[in-house]
């Protein structure tokens, strides 16, 4: 019993305290379904790789995987729900606040001598349209094919400092299907295509750690191809 008596004297001395402003406060909001629609946001992570693309022919192109993570001012999107009577009502985005979602970027490669691969030019519009979005010029080049001269867009190559940290719009809508822990079929919600946040600001990315690929961390700090 003494040796008892002495362990709790020890754990006596320990010294606690509780301070009332560090105190952790619950997430107090209501939780909400992800509805399909706009969502304010930045692209906070970028990865890339090439691949080979025969769905639909003999290509090769450049795969970009970014996410959009739901800005603060996601609070000003009214969205709508509707209960099980069919009665509808608004409220706002906060709820969806920190939300992170995933977007894919197609770049179809244009095939140099040698290539044993086709050109899928015409594949690229929504390439073009997500450059523009987030401000990099799409310059018009003349080129004469087939003995005419057709005006053609020439594509930037993106880089991570391209990338992350734009502001933009985010339509958010059903993607690809899996099947959840209980058998059920479900979908993930993806990023379909962004628009441009006019007055959105750029975000600073510098702090987000692990959520950016070391390789694109390096790139854009050299300010490069990220891959």
């Amino acid at each position: 019993m003494a040796e008892v008596n002495e362990l709790f004297d020890k754990i006596t001395d320990e010294q606690s305290y509780f301070d009332p402003s560090s105190e952790k406060k619950l997430d107090t909001r209501k939780f909400e379904p992800i509805r399909n629609g706009d969502y304010y946001g930045h692209i906070t992570s970028v990865d890339t790789k090439i691949l080979d693309v025969k769905r639909d022919g003999n290509y090769k192109a450049r795969m970009y995987k970014y996410v959009v993570t739901v800005a603060p001012d996601n609070e000003k999107m009214q969205y709508t729900r509707v209960d099980k009577d069919g009665n509808s009502s608004q409220y706002n985005g906060k709820c969806y606040v920190g939300l992170k979602f995933t977007g894919t970027l197609w770049r179809f490669l244009e095939p140099k001598d040698g290539d044993d691969f086709d050109s899928n030019s015409g594949g690229n519009k929504g390439y073009m349209r997500f450059c523009e979005t987030i401000g990099v010029e799409c310059p018009t080049h003349t080129k004469t094919v087939d003995g005419q001269d057709v005006e053609m867009k020439a594509l930037p190559n993106l880089t991570s400092k391209d990338m992350l940290g734009q502001p933009v719009i985010a339509f958010i809508a059903e993607g690809r299907a899996y099947t959840d822990k209980n058998g059920f079929k479900r979908n993930y919600r993806d990023c379909k295509f962004i628009k441009e946040w006019k007055i959105g600001e750029k975000m600073d990315v510098s702090n987000l750690g692990n959520t950016v690929d070391k390789k694109v961390k390096k790139a854009r700090d050299n300010d490069e191809i990220p891959f």
